[in-house]
């Protein structure tokens, strides 16, 4: 980035989608604008639940729309965590956030090795639990979680198991085809990190119709704005479009790791359209993370809200253009020329 560059705000914390939606669509949306005095479908969102299935490979029944994955975690929650929840950290953090306003029981699990993350849950513990939380890929390590550590979580336990499919769509892996085979499966997606909807708030559910009919029971009637609904069809549209961004940012987001590996900063084999770094402690931590704010680039640290059971060494970057990503490292490849000039080794 050049010197009027330099100014400008490069916001990588929250890994919504950093590029633009498809002018079509946007003139799309503002027509619609003059039917927001009218109430949304309400109840399972009949056409947009169809849509949604068609894009899944399901049947509408198995589909629930929500207002953002977040709705999507606290239903599940009430519906089925009343026994014992697990939670594999460090991961996202509203599962435990969840858990808590509940006043559910919770266990945490720790499943990092050094940077290998692992699904431990133990079969004892599957045996007594009423709701277990599995992120593919993790956020915010990035990791990918592999299709046969699902499925015997799926075989070991009686309770529901949720796999947040949130960066499915950079992962391109999913157990969406296992719901008819295991009646404990929940899949759970997001339109903010693939689809560049954020901020109008929608995800949905994807598992048996069983299943669907309880978390239904949590859900407020007109839980997904009118926006949303139409937003949530309509954008399905330009598929393409969106294919060809992911692509574009799986390929910057390598870009980035193997950038950061040359500055010997150890990042993640992250599958999501983001990539978390260590800084080896939480001092230097956090003179990394103030000195990138201080060039207007804004990132999440592992000390905030976003994440259960993370170190505090750590920095998670979404991944924005590849220009914004370049000129990223070039901050820390200075930051750590300054540093390292005042404090020898």
């Amino acid at each position: 980035m050049g010197k009027k560059g330099a100014q400008e705000t490069i916001r990588l914390e929250h890994s919504s989608l950093k590029y633009p939606l498809p002018k079509k669509l946007l003139i799309e949306l503002k027509q619609e604008l003059s039917t927001m005095n009218e109430y949304p479908s309400g109840g399972t969102y009949q056409m947009l639940s169809d849509k949604l299935a068609e894009y899944v490979g399901v049947a509408p029944e198995n589909v629930l729309p929500a207002n953002g994955s977040d709705e999507v975690i606290e239903a599940v929650t009430r519906a089925f965590g009343r026994q014992l929840i697990l939670i594999p950290i460090p991961t996202f953090s509203q599962y435990e956030v969840s858990a808590d306003r509940n006043g559910f029981t919770k266990k945490l699990i720790s499943c990092l090795q050094g940077y290998d993350y692992q699904l431990s849950y133990s079969d004892d513990v599957l045996k007594k639990a009423s709701l277990v939380w599995i992120c593919n890929p993790n956020n915010p390590t990035g990791n990918s979680v592999c299709r046969e550590d699902i499925q015997r979580i799926l075989t070991k336990t009686t309770g529901i198991v949720v796999v947040d499919e949130c960066n499915y769509e950079y992962l391109g892996e999913t157990v969406v085809d296992l719901i008819d085979k295991f009646s404990n499966l929940i899949i759970s997606r997001s339109f903010s990190k693939n689809f560049g909807l954020a901020g109008i708030r929608l995800g949905f559910a994807v598992s048996s119709s069983t299943n669907i009919s309880k978390i239904l029971r949590y859900c407020q009637h007109f839980r997904v704005n009118k926006m949303a609904e139409i937003a949530g069809i309509k954008v399905l549209k330009y598929l393409d479009y969106f294919q060809a961004i992911w692509q574009e940012v799986a390929m910057v987001r390598d870009h980035f790791i193997c950038g950061l590996q040359q500055l010997d900063i150890i990042a993640f084999p992250s599958k999501a359209n983001f990539v978390l770094a260590d800084f080896v402690t939480k001092e230097n931590t956090k003179r990394v993370w103030q000195y990138l704010r201080e060039e207007h680039v804004y990132t999440f640290a592992a000390w905030g809200e976003e994440f259960s059971g993370l170190d505090s060494h750590y920095i998670r970057f979404t991944i924005g253009s590849q220009q914004e990503m370049n000129y990223t490292l070039m901050l820390l490849d200075r930051y750590q020329k300054e540093f390292y000039s005042n404090f020898p080794i």
